[in-house]
């Protein structure tokens, strides 16, 4: 009999899938990503190239949005850093102004006399930001300057004015009421405190306010204004309050906003407008050639995903996950005494499921062998139809349940250690194991071990007897309990070829070591009828019952104890 069925003809059976798994079953069941991860490589290997591109590209999208965030992190963390180096420059210029501004009115008359103006314009030319000092009188006229000497009095403030910490700043006042004639009328900024003003020389501050600032804010409620609009200043907010916050997405104009704020009696603000106005030549070939990259990157993982995805279909790669023990499904087909059709035990063939359908033995046994899991689907199978059997069953004088390993797996101590356990859990003495090796795999080495397990209480069955060439003598000294016919002897007895001739020779050889015989493959009443006048003790086939579920082996074994107490096979 193959190893766990996986030598039995397997046709598909009409019986439906089992949907009742007994509460004595004590197989843990696998963790959640062990359930997810069948149906999700299963999808994958059914769908290599869609799942290939649809993650390779997503990868390769991925990395320009990381790419993207990245550079505009960056943009973002120069253009602060760019505003900071505005208001650094605005706080050199605003403390050398308060120094001149304190210097003047602790020390200074507001006296228009050549001799003073010689002195102011000393004074001046000690501090850098300084380009012109206007003197005003009482009613706070400009009545002369450094620069122009005396002038028409006249109000510089018309155009309003914005009160800061260090005095009272004047935007857009003439530069030739402190210089003289110049060419163009320039204005520039001037900050009045007491009877001065002190003309600011815009050069030292316009510079860093072109390369960094879209535009600058100063003033407190109504006197705020804007004090500088750069190039890129149209891009900007119409208003820049002292509570703007630090960074703003304007999805309208597909703007970034970058505010920065320094608060105190003048409030002042920096902000710039990052978009893609603000791409140059050189950042827009660096976005073009990341993206280029990323695409090429995207296709290449495109098409090695879809060769690894096409390996996930294959069996070598889903039985690793198809032989847990939530995936073994364990058939049972009886096996009857010939002579009073009394059933004494069953066969246990394993299967696996593989979302709605089974995998039989002639599918995943060689995967297995390749994957070397022989062991753990031997474990798992024997666990799980232990446990079925000795929770459904009733209490039995004896029960065969019979069980395939792989002949390497035949190891006394393994197999004892293993086995003690289970029917250790099921608390169930009356279930006698058999455990079957096929004639192909029986050799001298597994000799031994076999007596040892058949010493500790095992049955030993020699399956698929007939098709191999073993040696009698190494049979003699196991000296199993059954020899097992193999199908085709029974298949071709009606032909009368020399295959089925050979039946009454097994009997003899039987007899001979002590065995007992059971035929696999019982298809027909003359085939029946015909091993028994052979002299067969037991027997299985399509004849009596395919292989079933748990459910359908209760209803059976009901069937089947009801049909010999009547008297009838």
């Amino acid at each position: 009999m193959p190893r766990s069925g996986a030598g039995e003809y397997s046709p598909p059976e009409p019986a439906a899938l089992p949907t009742i798994r007994p509460s004595g079953i004590g197989v843990p069941g696998p963790r959640a990503w062990h359930r997810l991860r069948l149906p999700l490589t299963h999808f994958l290997g059914r769908y290599p190239r869609l799942s290939g591109a649809c993650i390779g590209y997503g990868v390769a999208a991925l990395m320009v949005v990381v790419f993207c965030l990245t550079a505009i992190g960056l943009r973002i963390q120069q253009t602060e850093d760019g505003h900071c180096k505005v208001l650094a420059r605005m706080k050199a210029m605003q403390v050398d102004t308060r120094k001149l501004l304190d210097e003047l009115n602790a020390g200074y008359p507001p006296d228009c006399h050549a001799d003073n103006l010689r002195r102011l314009n000393g004074l001046m030319f000690k501090h850098r930001y300084a380009r012109g000092i206007g003197l005003l009188d009482d009613q706070g006229r400009l009545f002369c300057s450094v620069g122009a000497g005396p002038v028409e009095p006249r109000p510089t403030t018309a155009g309003g004015g914005i009160d800061g910490s260090i005095g009272r700043y004047l935007i857009g006042v003439p530069v030739e009421l402190f210089v003289g004639p110049v060419a163009g009328s320039p204005t520039a900024t001037v900050v009045e405190r007491g009877r001065f003003q002190v003309l600011v020389d815009g050069a030292l501050t316009d510079d860093a306010f072109a390369e960094h600032a879209g535009v600058v804010w100063a003033g407190a409620g109504a006197q705020r204004r804007r004090v500088f609009s750069g190039a890129l200043g149209a891009y900007t907010e119409t208003t820049v309050g002292p509570d703007a916050p630090d960074l703003r997405v304007d999805w309208a104009h597909a703007r970034l906003l970058v505010t920065t704020t320094v608060p105190g009696v003048s409030p002042v603000s920096v902000q710039s407008a990052l978009g893609w106005h603000t791409l140059d030549d050189g950042r827009a070939r660096v976005l073009l050639v990341a993206a280029a990259f990323c695409g090429l990157f995207g296709f290449l993982l495109a098409g090695g995903l879809a060769r690894r995805f096409r390996a996930y279909e294959s069996i070598d790669y889903r039985i690793r996950y198809l032989c847990a023990p939530a995936n073994v499904v364990c058939h049972y087909q009886p096996i009857l005494e010939l002579a009073s059709g009394r059933m004494i035990g069953c066969e246990v063939l394993a299967r696996l499921r593989d979302g709605d359908a089974l995998l039989y033995p002639d599918k995943f046994i060689p995967a297995l062998n390749r994957q070397h899991l022989g062991w753990a689907f031997d474990a798992a199978v024997s666990r799980a139809a232990l446990h079925e059997l000795g929770a459904a069953l009733p209490p039995q004088t004896s029960f065969s349940v019979a069980l395939n390993f792989f002949p390497q797996n035949l190891q006394r101590d393994t197999i004892q250690a293993h086995l003690s356990s289970v029917l250790a859990e099921i608390g169930r003495s009356d279930l006698r194991i058999e455990l079957e090796v096929t004639e192909y795999d029986f050799s001298p080495d597994l000799a031994p071990e076999l007596r040892r397990l058949k010493a500790d209480g095992y049955g030993i069955s020699i399956d698929d007897f007939g098709t191999g060439y073993s040696n009698l003598g190494i049979v003699k000294r196991v000296s199993p309990d059954y020899l097992k016919i193999d199908r085709s002897f029974v298949f071709e007895m009606g032909d009368e070829t020399i295959r089925s001739s050979l039946i009454p020779e097994i009997v003899a050889i039987a007899r001979a070591v002590g065995s007992e015989v059971i035929a696999e493959g019982i298809e027909t009443a003359a085939q029946l009828a015909q091993l028994k006048q052979l002299g067969v003790q037991y027997g299985q086939g399509y004849h009596f019952a395919r292989p079933m579920p748990l459910a359908d082996l209760q209803r059976f074994i009901a069937t089947n104890v009801a049909s010999v107490a009547a008297g009838g096979l």
